[in-house]
């Protein structure tokens, strides 16, 4: 498995648990993906707080996937900072899945529709 760097901007007012728990899930998240794509070298997540309210804070996440030369970008916000950071790797994720694994499937699915032909 190779090298992966965990990025974090914009975290200096947060607590070093939370901290942990991002890069925990961001390790999780390069673990599983780390299969689809291979080569995977880093995440980088940039937090901005831009409503304050009270005691309250909301927060928007940007996340960037870089891999193989290739970049994969998200955005969201909440008001939970974990489910922020959740739901931007979570469209990230979907971003895999819609520009490369389904590549790979419509390849698949022609090789075994021209497999099937030359059965015929």
């Amino acid at each position: 498995m190779g090298e992966f760097e965990v990025k974090l901007s914009g975290f200096q007012d947060i607590s070093g648990i939370d901290k942990n728990v991002i890069k925990t899930n961001c390790e999780k998240f390069f673990l599983k993906n780390n299969k689809k794509l291979k080569n995977i070298e880093y995440i980088e997540i940039k937090l901005k707080d831009y409503q304050i309210k009270g005691t309250r804070r909301k927060f928007s996440v940007h996340s960037v996937l870089g891999f193989s030369g290739t970049m994969l970008t998200s955005k969201s916000f909440d008001w939970n900072l974990l489910k922020a950071v959740d739901l931007s790797l979570k469209k990230i994720e979907s971003e895999i899945d819609k520009k490369f694994i389904g590549k790979i499937q419509e390849k698949n699915r022609g090789k075994a529709r021209s497999i099937n032909r030359l059965l015929e």
